[in-house]
């Protein structure tokens, strides 16, 4: 299955786009979104396709990054509900070579997640980040790490050390 035949409206069944077993559902309200929008949108959906192939998620993070589109992702993360489809479009923000520095403080309260995948990629996202994060979201991502109540004490523990480097 290729990328565009994925995009191709005609090539769904309706009946099967909320059976699970068939596709991953995640409604996104696309009200006043341009036409890039719709395309991003319509990439990270593809991402969620469990029939997709390596080769064509790498076409997709070439293109999510191309389209400089971290904001658009960001919010399409936000919507999603389900943890497998979280953790693949984060896993998607690392794998497009895009800077997330503007949102430390997202990436961080989803690191302290329960979910195992869903924190370790969303630590890799955080990792990854290059610009200064602000200390007042410094001051944020502390709480998070003061109050959470994950298992993941590994992942908190990377999470403390990269604020630390970060200069504090």
């Amino acid at each position: 299955m290729n990328v565009n035949e994925l995009l191709d409206d005609s090539a769904l069944d309706p009946k099967k786009l909320f059976n699970e077993e068939e596709y991953s559902t995640l409604i996104v309200n696309r009200d006043g979104f341009s036409k890039q929008d719709n395309h991003v949108t319509d990439l990270m959906l593809t991402l969620l396709d469990k029939k997709i192939t390596r080769h064509e998620c790498e076409e997709i993070y070439a293109e999510l990054k191309k389209l400089n589109s971290a904001n658009l992702m960001v919010n399409t993360i936000k919507l999603s509900k389900r943890k497998a489809d979280t953790s693949k479009l984060v896993e998607a923000c690392w794998e497009c070579g895009l800077d997330f520095t503007p949102y430390y403080l997202t990436f961080a309260e989803l690191a302290c997640d329960n979910d195992f995948k869903l924190a370790f990629e969303s630590m890799t996202v955080i990792q990854e980040c290059t610009g200064e994060v602000d200390k007042s979201v410094i001051d944020m991502a502390l709480k998070l790490i003061e109050e959470t109540k994950s298992r993941n004490t590994s992942i908190i523990h990377d999470l403390r050390q990269n604020i630390a480097q970060r200069g504090l």
